[in-house]
């Protein structure tokens, strides 16, 4: 049984950050350092990575604030539409970010296209090698969410479970970090292979749409803050089975014989 504590903030001095948004913050810096990294090392110009990034989290952050406001506490936030953008109030969507940063993807990724600066098999390589690093950073910025407790699970008597204040619980921050850090695992002993362009972006669709849709199931419902459900599921759950038949479909595209056999990224 893992013990219960609450980390709102951290001190630098007379400086306090928000826990969350600082380990975020830091797995975010992490998968970017990275994939800048790996973009040089298979021979492509890094600075589009750093332009993707920037678009890329400023739309996540405001899909993920809307994708709450509207899907997870509408009854509220239409009662109180001044507080919509309270965001410091809490009330984010992971689903919501993954939106915003898939929209704001497309968007970047055409207009280089359109403007001939890169291919279409170029955008794919890119794409692959943010998304190899994406579980990482994702895995970290999931701790932030465990050290603040903001998805309590359904009470557990499991050795992962958090001995919560009433009665011990899974938390759902914990098990999702843990989750991608097995996908990055994953990703790293399947590295050793060449596989076709866009790959590591269909395999996080389908691995992580599937795991999250199971994983859901073990969020809490007797509890004020729990999520909303819509025919039973949760808003991550619908918008995981989304992920999982985007990526099967991606997967029929991109395995097609005109892009079978491009050089792994």
């Amino acid at each position: 049984m893992i013990p219960y504590f609450y980390v709102s903030t951290f001190h630098l001095g007379p400086l306090a950050l928000q826990t969350w948004g600082l380990v975020v913050s830091i797995g975010a810096a992490v998968g970017i350092f990275f994939a800048h990294k790996r973009a040089k090392r298979f021979g492509l110009d890094p600075n589009p990575i750093l332009d993707w990034s920037f678009w890329a989290l400023i739309s996540a952050f405001v899909g993920a604030r809307f994708f709450h406001v509207f899907f997870y506490d509408w009854s509220y936030y239409g009662s109180n539409p001044s507080d919509i953008i309270k965001f410091w109030q809490g009330g984010m969507s992971s689903f919501g970010g993954f939106s915003g940063a898939l929209i704001a993807s497309f968007i970047y990724g055409w207009t280089l296209i359109r403007k001939k600066q890169v291919s279409w098999e170029k955008i794919l390589r890119y794409a692959d090698i943010i998304m190899y690093w994406f579980p990482l950073g994702w895995g970290i910025g999931r701790i932030g969410c465990f050290l603040t407790h903001m998805h309590p699970g359904r009470l557990s008597s499991l050795p992962i479970a958090v001995a919560y204040p009433g009665g011990s619980r899974l938390d759902m921050g914990l098990t999702e970090s843990f989750f991608a850090l097995l996908i990055f695992g994953l990703f790293v002993i399947l590295s050793r292979r060449k596989y076709w362009h866009g790959f590591y972006l269909v395999m996080f669709l389908i691995i992580y749409g599937a795991g999250r849709f199971m994983l859901d199931f073990n969020r809490a419902t007797d509890l004020v803050m729990s999520d909303a459900r819509y025919l039973g599921l949760t808003p991550a759950q619908i918008g995981s089975l989304t992920f999982v038949i985007g990526g099967l479909y991606l997967w029929s595209l991109f395995r097609k014989p005109a892009v079978v056999g491009l050089a792994k990224t």
